[in-house]
């Protein structure tokens, strides 16, 4: 079992590890800024990765806009396209207007020539029934 000692010890010694990993990581972050800053060399190495920063922002912002530019003329092509959808779909309900009227009027047409024709089958059958 875990005696209080024992865990005064453990919790000293993960102390101890945290500090030293502390001091280690500030220790590198020291001779790395100190290469960059400090010496010829790290400057240069420096400057060459900033170059390469502001390389990589130019092309990562010419690639954007050339998205952008893309982007709308889709987008334009879109909304031409849908344009020309609802002006067809407009045309193709007037044409099925007009051909429903124009089958209407001819529709009351046969009516009256099948009325006419059925009035007068039925004056003849009367005539034929008074003669009778």
């Amino acid at each position: 079992m875990n005696t209080k000692i024992e865990k005064k010890a453990k919790k000293e010694c993960s102390k101890t590890t945290k500090f030293v990993a502390f001091a280690l990581t500030g220790l590198a972050l020291g001779a790395a800024a100190y290469y960059l800053f400090g010496t010829k060399e790290g400057r240069k190495t420096l400057n060459k990765a900033v170059d390469g920063v502001n390389d990589l922002s130019k092309t990562l912002k010419a690639q954007a806009e050339e998205g952008l530019q893309r982007a709308t003329k889709l987008a334009n092509k879109a909304k031409e396209e849908y344009h020309k959808v609802i002006n067809l779909a407009e045309e193709k309900g007037h044409e099925a207007a007009e051909k429903a009227s124009k089958y209407k009027g001819e529709a009351k047409k046969l009516t009256k020539k099948g009325l006419d024709y059925a009035e007068a089958l039925a004056k003849e059958a009367k005539e034929k029934v008074d003669k009778v």
